[in-house]
């Protein structure tokens, strides 16, 4: 057993496919199917289940995803901070931002437009990436990421989480659900409907579902983490998924964004999550900007035309 083969099948297990493993680390499919072939031969037993164009774990693969999870996020770790210290972090001038969230639709075009605004009105060059949540905590940690943004408050060591703005909740239903006609949810209308749940997102900080289910929501939640999953989910299921209510994140006409009822959902707190400790001047300007100019921000992406 190596590191590799964990990283292959960790990455194997987040994505349902070899193909996409193999794109995402630049190697063959046959490279990624006879590590994981050595790897099941080694522990004795097989690791995954195929099953029409996916495949999902077998108890023994669930059993090993935790561990596969921490190595991979530890090696992750190590390469940043070393390259962290060959870009030389006391001297970088630079801002690297992360979203905390999984990636959703135009994820990459609106995180440029956010990007672009902050560089042009800080006067520092500015990236912004989504990252998950203990990926993007243990690169904050190590100083390759500056920044964080969380939808939902975060407890972390080391770090401080300060809200700079809030946004409300909305739903996206697949282009079946019973619940597509009408406009505006309540937490009634929702409970008989199944609600994505996902562990590494959920259980990292406290997320739109999260501060919805201490408010009241009642629905049955499913563990769902491949991309294939999402899919059945919201396309043969009947399920729906939680997110920031921005009419620009609807997929049409596959998924569309439908909003609550304020009288059931509570707001959702944006937090901008720092390391404590000494900060460089531009870290101190990019806090004073999120906190003065969020709502520049939540207009900029609420707006029709994105």
């Amino acid at each position: 057993m190596n590191i590799r083969q964990l990283q292959f099948f960790y990455r194997a297990a987040r994505t349902g496919n070899f193909s996409a493993t193999a794109r995402a680390e630049n190697v063959t499919v046959q490279a990624v199917s006879k590590s994981m072939h050595e790897l099941e031969e080694e522990l004795g037993g097989a690791l995954f289940v195929r099953e029409g164009r996916g495949m999902r774990l077998t108890p023994l693969g669930e059993t090993l995803l935790e561990p596969a999870r921490r190595v991979t996020e530890g090696v992750t770790s190590i390469e940043q901070i070393a390259s962290s210290w060959q870009d030389g972090p006391a001297t970088r001038g630079d801002l690297r931002l992360a979203l905390v969230t999984p990636p959703f639709s135009k994820h990459e075009f609106i995180c440029g437009i956010v990007a672009h605004l902050m560089a042009h009105s800080l006067g520092v060059e500015t990236s912004l990436s989504v990252r998950v949540g203990d990926d993007a905590l243990a690169s904050l940690r190590a100083g390759a990421l500056d920044a964080l943004f969380t939808i939902g408050r975060l407890d972390a060591p080391g770090c401080t989480c300060a809200q700079i703005g809030t946004v409300a909740p909305g739903i996206f239903l697949g282009r079946r659900h019973p619940l597509r006609g009408k406009r505006r949810l309540t937490f009634a209308d929702l409970e008989p409907y199944p609600v994505l749940w996902n562990d590494r997102i959920d259980g990292f900080n406290e997320t739109v579902l999260v501060t919805c289910r201490k408010a009241g929501l009642a629905s049955p939640l499913v563990n769902v983490d491949t991309n294939e999953g999402v899919v059945d989910f919201l396309e043969n299921r009947d399920g729906y998924i939680m997110g920031v209510y921005l009419k620009a994140l609807s997929i049409l006409p596959f998924a569309t964004m439908h909003d609550l009822d304020p009288a059931d959902a509570p707001t959702v707190p944006v937090c901008l999550v720092l390391p404590e400790g000494p900060r460089r001047p531009e870290v101190e300007r990019l806090d004073q900007f999120c906190r003065n100019e969020f709502s520049l921000l939540k207009r900029l992406l609420s707006s029709e035309g994105y």
